[in-house]
Parts: structure tokens; sequence; C-alpha cells
């Protein structure tokens, strides 16, 4: 007499008629080898779904990330305007890309400029 394979339960039934599948499948052992396979399969589902937003958000990241660098390339540098308290900059005015003050001749008290 061939036997019934219940896939959740992992077992054989002994016999193979309606009142010994119908028996089983009430049985509180069954249902709850049930409940366990679906939410299994639904830690699955959903740690997919998760899996796939994370590489999207990702992706997305990396993209931004792309056109920020490219952004920043082509975007115009402004002057560094040099520091009180740096001397270094303040002293050498080619790191900041401005040439230095030119010093001009004080014009003498009570003479008249034409």
């Amino acid at each position: 007499m061939p036997r019934y394979y219940c896939d959740y339960c992992d077992t054989y039934l002994t016999h193979d008629s309606p009142s010994v599948r119908k028996q089983h499948n009430a049985g509180y052992k069954h249902k709850a080898n049930v409940r366990i396979y679906y939410q299994q399969y639904e830690a699955q589902q959903n740690q997919y779904l998760i899996d796939q937003k994370v590489k999207e958000h990702l992706g997305q990241a990396a993209a931004f990330q792309q056109v920020g660098a490219a952004y920043n390339q082509l975007r115009p540098r402004l002057p560094m305007m040099p520091m009180p308290g740096n001397p270094q900059l303040a002293m050498n005015p080619a790191l900041f890309g401005m040439r230095p003050p030119v010093s001009l001749p004080r014009p003498i008290p009570g003479t008249i400029a034409t």
C-alpha cells in the first residue's frame, strides 16, 4: 500500500487514505510545522526585498557621489584668504592665488599732486 509523505512535517504517514490525511492535517504538530514553514518563507522574502533596497540605495549613493565629484571638478575654485592666525598663508600669497599689494610711495605733506 502506498504511503503519503508530508513535506511540512518531513514524515511518511502509515496509510494513504483520506481519513488519515485529514487527521494528520488537523493535528497540532502539522499546523505548527506549516506555520514555521511560512514564517521562514516570509522572512526569506523580506530579507530579499531588504537586500534589493540596500543595493538600490548604494547604487544611488554611488551615482550621487560620481555626480558630486564631477561637479567639484567643474566648479571654479575660490582663492583662499589669509587667516590672521596662519602666518604661512599671509607670508606666501602664491598659495592663495592673489598678487601681493603694491606699495606706492607716500606723498610728502605740503606738496600738491597734479
